[in-house]
């Protein structure tokens, strides 16, 4: 991750914004956008009551594992070019099988850093969605970047920046899976060669930014099959959003 002035992928409507690279400069604008829209309105999060008042602790948590996350060197973000403000993200995590006696990241994350029940909560539900499903056999590789978090302040909505955040974290794993782009990525991390985005899209709009972008669709899971603090997801989350979709987009 560069200190400042992240590459650009990508400008968007006439040069209004443009997608970069989050840099270190970036980072603590880039992770308020979570506090603003993604921990408040992201279904996993409504039904884990990660934007409630008393979750404080569980989105410092999350805003750490973010933070760590970055430091991969593959996350985006967009900025209003006028005014420099940091208005969408994509925090994104190269995944691969860890060296013997070590475990995957977000089980070692939820072992060692995370201690509230509301963090806890989201982070189980990761863990197991993504373990229904063997990518690496299904999709016969070893290494992929999964699209973690992604979300766009309220007031920028609809304007294609989450998809736009979408393509451009596909072109990115294009360029690794071919030895390419290798500068800003953390230097533990430079022989891994991606050859998949993964993500779960959890509401209808994610959902359909996938469709529109050429996910794949690998497992179909309902809301009604996990619960916290006595209350069914379902019973929480909007009843427009009936499930979660793990997808994945294979070079």
């Amino acid at each position: 991750m560069r200190a400042q002035n992240g590459r650009i992928w990508a400008k968007l409507h006439g040069g209004k914004f443009e997608v970069r690279g989050i840099t270190e400069a970036d980072l603590e604008e880039a992770l308020d956008v979570l506090d603003r829209s993604f921990f408040i309105n992201e279904s996993v999060c409504v039904a884990c009551e990660i934007g409630l008042p008393n979750a404080v602790q569980a989105r410092k948590e999350l805003r750490e594992l973010c933070k760590i996350t970055a430091q991969d060197g593959v996350s985006l973000l967009v900025k209003e070019t006028e005014s420099g403000r940091v208005v969408a993200v994509a925090f994104n995590k190269l995944q691969f099988t860890p060296p013997p006696g070590e475990e995957y990241f977000f089980l070692q994350f939820r072992k060692e850093q995370v201690h509230s029940s509301q963090a806890k909560c989201l982070m189980n539900f990761m863990i197991e969605t993504d373990g229904r499903i063997d990518v690496c056999s299904m999709l016969n590789m070893d290494c992929f970047l999964e699209l973690m978090f992604l979300a766009t302040l309220p007031e920028f909505e609809r304007l294609g920046l989450g998809r736009n955040l979408a393509k451009c974290t596909i072109e990115l794993t294009r360029e690794l899976s071919q030895g390419l782009g290798l500068d800003d990525i953390n230097d533990k991390l430079r022989e891994y060669r991606p050859a998949a985005v993964t993500a779960l899209w959890t509401s209808r709009f994610s959902q359909k930014l996938g469709k529109d972008t050429g996910f794949q669709v690998l497992n179909t899971v309902p809301y009604t099959e996990f619960s916290y603090n006595g209350k069914r997801f379902d019973e929480r989350i909007d009843p427009m959003h009936k499930f979660c979709e793990h997808v994945a987009y294979k070079l």
